[in-house]
C-alpha cells in the first residue's frame, strides 16, 4: 500500500475520533528540537492539528527550568516529564511512548514479526546514537574538546552499520514508512550538523534524508514557520543551543539569538 493510500485509510478514521474531541490534543517540550522534533514530524505529517507549548529555560547563571517546573504537576501526568502529549483522557510522557502511541493509531507501527524486530531494533539503536551526542554536548567546556573528539571517532563506525541495513531500502524496515524513520531523520540531521563531513561515504543515508525531506507533508512543515531548525538543544549545551560557543555554521550565519536580544552573554571564560 502506498504512502498516500495508507494516509487516506488513517485520515478516515482518526476523523470518527475527533468528532468527540472539545480540544486539539497539546504537545510539551523546550523550545528547541532535542528529542521532540520526531513527534513534531509525526503529526505533521499526519495533518494532525495540534496545540504547541514550548518552555523556555531562564538565563545564565542559574538557567531556571521555573516555566515547566510551575506546572508540572497540575497537567494529570502519571510519570511528569518533557515532552508531553495530552489528547483527551490520553496523558502519556517519554518521547518514545508517545511515538509508539501515535503509530499503533495511524498504520505507522510494524504490522509483521519482522517489522517488529526490525522497528524495536532500530528504535533502541537510534535513540543510543541521538542520546550519545546529547551527552557528548551537555557537558563542561574543559571535557567537550575530548569528548567531542571520542565521538567522532566513533560515529563512523555507527553510521557505517546504519547504512548497510538501510542498505537499498527506501526506509528503514523496507519499503513502509514507519515511526522509526522520523526518529532516523532526526537523529542523522543533528549527526551532520555536529559533524558536516560524516555522512559523505554513505550515499544511502544522504539519499533517505532526502527523500524524508520530500515527502509533502514533511516539505510543508520544513517550509513553515512552525518548524525551528535551530536550536537542537538547550541554551547552555556546548553545542546546538542558543548560547553554546560551538553552533553549525548555518546557525553562525542565520540564527537570532533570543538570549542575546535579552542582553545575556556566553557564560563560558575563554571560549
Amino acid at each position: 500500500m502506498s504512502i498516500t493510500a495508507e494516509k487516506l485509510n488513517y485520515t478516515q478514521t482518526f476523523r470518527v475520533s475527533r468528532l468527540r474531541r472539545v480540544m486539539s490534543p497539546v504537545l510539551g517540550y523546550w523550545d528547541a528540537r532535542g528529542v521532540c522534533e520526531p513527534i513534531r514530524f509525526m503529526l505533521a505529517y499526519l495533518g494532525i492539528d495540534f496545540e504547541e507549548k514550548r518552555y523556555t529555560p531562564g538565563g545564565p547563571p542559574d538557567w531556571s527550568l521555573d516555566d515547566w517546573l510551575k506546572e508540572r504537576l497540575s497537567l494529570g501526568l502519571e510519570f511528569p516529564n518533557l515532552p508531553y502529549y495530552i489528547d483527551g483522557d490520553i496523558k502519556l510522557t517519554q518521547s518514545l511512548a508517545i511515538m509508539r502511541y501515535l503509530a499503533r493509531q495511524t498504520n505507522l507501527d510494524a504490522k509483521t514479526e519482522e517489522e517488529r524486530i526490525r522497528t524495536d531494533l532500530l528504535e533502541q539503536q537510534l535513540n543510543d546514537m541521538r542520546w550519545g551526542l546529547i551527552r557528548t554536548c551537555y557537558v563542561s567546556p574543559e571535557d567537550y574538546k575530548n569528548l567531542r573528539k571520542n565521538y567522532v571517532e566513533r560515529l563512523s563506525e555507527q553510521l557505517k552499520l546504519l547504512s548497510q541495513f538501510l542498505g537499498s531500502g527506501q526506509w528503514l524496515i523496507g519499503d513502509r514508512l514507519t515511526y522509526v524513520d522520523f526518529i532516523g531523520y532526526e537523529t542523522l540531521d543533528h549527526q551532520r550538523l555536529f559533524e558536516p563531513d560524516c555522512l559523505k561515504e554513505y550515499p544511502n543515508l544522504k539519499q533517505y534524508l532526502t527523500r524524508f525531506e520530500e515527502l509533502p507533508a514533511v516539505k510543508n512543515y520544513m517550509e513553515s514557520d512552525k518548524f525551528k531548525w535551530y536550536p537542537l538543544y538547550a541554551p547552555f549545551s556546548m553545542f546546538g543551543g542558543e548560547l553554546s560557543p560551538n553552533k553549525p555554521e548555518k546557525a553562525l550565519k542565520e540564527f537570532s539569538n533570543s538570549y542575546m536580544d535579552m542582553g545575556y552573554s556566553y557564560p563560558w571564560k575563554g571560549t
